[in-house]
């Protein structure tokens, strides 16, 4: 779908930005998951989780920190990701939304590894 003299300032932009800020926060528990599988995701008030077994504790431990704060900051990143990408590839608005979806999978998993390798969540 393309839409003629707009180049993502418009609705197409605004929308992009949307659907980006949405796909960072529902990535945000598979990003953990994964990130479970090759490292590690701490858990709230525990350990860190690690491995095949924890990874539905990492999941849901990720739903925990986004409802403590990381739920905004992420939406915020995901949206400017999206918007600038929808800037980038100018009127299609199918290649934007898929960049969109990408990039908020990136922000996620960089978020869910901030979180792994600092250790503040768990206090250690």
């Amino acid at each position: 779908m393309s839409i003629e003299h707009d180049q993502g300032t418009g609705v197409v932009g605004w929308a992009v930005a949307a659907w980006g800020g949405i796909a960072a926060v529902l990535w945000a528990p598979v990003a953990a998951a994964l990130l479970d599988l090759l490292y590690r995701f701490p858990i709230p008030f525990g350990d860190f989780a690690t491995g095949l077994a924890e990874a539905g504790n990492a999941g849901l431990a990720s739903v925990y920190y986004l409802v403590m704060g990381e739920g905004p900051v992420l939406f915020l990143l995901g949206a400017a990701a999206g918007y600038y990408s929808a800037r980038t590839v100018g009127p299609r608005l199918i290649r934007g939304l898929a960049l969109a979806v990408v990039a908020g999978f990136g922000l996620a998993f960089l978020g869910a590894l901030l979180l792994a390798v600092t250790g503040l969540a768990t206090g250690s």
